[in-house]
């Protein structure tokens, strides 16, 4: 492909991480996960970051470690990825799915508080392709109601919410996948202000044992094998040192797409890409219902340019159609963007020219089909 999707930005310091890591022999969960914590809280500003293996982890882990009973509710958004929703339906809990707006492909008051019943424990939120959701309005609702509210920020490693990261004493999960700002490989971490919650966390991603037991183990509650590996936290620690110029850099080309996409008709950038502080996990565009998105995507593919769907409305998906018989009506914002949004290539190599090439194409193949 000319144009990648996404191309993660690594070089010989990861490959010095990793190979330090293989001649010490320790490579799960042990000093290089500990420094990946540590900086990572330090860059957060969150007291306690607790390091797993990837971000669904991270999502599994905090439902578990709140207490989810099959009597409970959790409210998701209806568009995105299923990971979130699934975290919950893995406890035995119910993921109830609340529309999303056409802008920050976010909940909203109004969409939570019409599908909220006498069962609802709590709401994740998600900062969907790195733009922030609306956090201070939805945690006062949460508040207001007594609901837990989780950030799963799986995207957005290096978005500045109003000067401050996390919703105060609950989980935030972050997600290191290969697609995500940074990455560890695979990996993901749960951060929150909370002593106890933080100590929960630990004990459950590592099959229950307590990490303050002293001689042999001791297991103090079924838990999960959901460590990360010393390999992956040694690249993490490198990556972050590359998060600001990383971010930076996506930042430039997403401003490149916001000029050159100004002139395209038939395609519209959600208003959140103007949002200053923004990590830019990914550049998201609708495209005008009468447009063909998927032969869009397989015209760009032979062009030599990557693109794929901005993402999955939980109506259309078996699983909870055949379990709950929900139906993609309910949730027209959802179902609107899961068919019409297209994701676009960034890499930080990206320049005008490239941009303006990805735009050039995506007008042609659009005349054209």
């Amino acid at each position: 492909m000319k144009h990648p999707l996404h191309r993660p930005v690594l070089g010989d310091e990861e490959l010095t991480a990793v190979s330090e890591v293989l001649k010490s022999g320790h490579l799960v969960q042990g000093p290089r996960v500990a420094a990946f914590e540590e900086r990572l809280s330090e860059i957060l500003g969150i007291r306690h970051v607790v390091a797993v293996s990837s971000g669904t982890a991270a999502l599994h882990v905090s439902a578990v470690a709140l207490g989810l009973t099959p009597h409970d509710e959790v409210i998701v958004p209806a568009f995105g990825f299923p990971a979130t929703a699934n975290a919950v339906e893995l406890t035995g809990a119910r993921a109830v799915p609340a529309d999303v707006d056409l802008e920050r492909f976010a909940l909203t008051v109004e969409s939570i508080e019409a599908v909220a019943s006498e069962r609802t424990v709590g709401v994740i939120l998600v900062h969907s392709f790195g733009i922030p959701a609306p956090t201070p309005e939805l945690q006062a609702l949460c508040e207001s109601r007594g609901w837990w509210l989780v950030e799963d920020a799986a995207c957005a490693l290096g978005t500045i919410q109003e000067g401050r990261w996390g919703s105060g004493e609950l989980p935030v999960c972050l997600s290191f996948h290969p697609r995500k700002t940074v990455t560890t490989g695979e990996g993901g971490v749960v951060a929150t202000q909370d002593d106890a919650l933080a100590r929960r966390l630990r004990t459950l991603r590592n099959h229950g044992m307590d990490p303050d037991a002293q001689g042999w183990s001791r297991f103090s509650r079924a838990g999960f094998n959901y460590r990360m590996s010393d390999l992956s936290a040694a690249i993490g620690v490198v990556q972050l040192g590359r998060l600001e110029d990383i971010v930076s850099e996506r930042r430039r080309v997403a401003a490149l797409y916001g000029e050159a996409l100004a002139s395209t008709p038939g395609v519209r950038l959600p208003k959140g890409y103007e949002l200053p502080d923004l990590s830019c996990q990914s550049v998201v565009v609708e495209l005008e219902r009468s447009i063909d998105r998927d032969a869009v995507i397989s015209g760009l593919s032979e062009l030599g340019i990557q693109t794929t769907i901005g993402g999955y409305a939980l109506a259309d998906q078996p699983y909870f159609i055949e379990r709950y018989g929900i139906r993609s009506e309910d949730f027209p914002g959802a179902g609107r963007l899961a068919k019409s949004c297209l994701t676009l290539p960034v890499t930080v190599e990206m320049n005008r020219e490239d941009v303006e090439h990805v735009t050039a194409s995506l007008r042609t193949v659009m005349e054209n089909r």
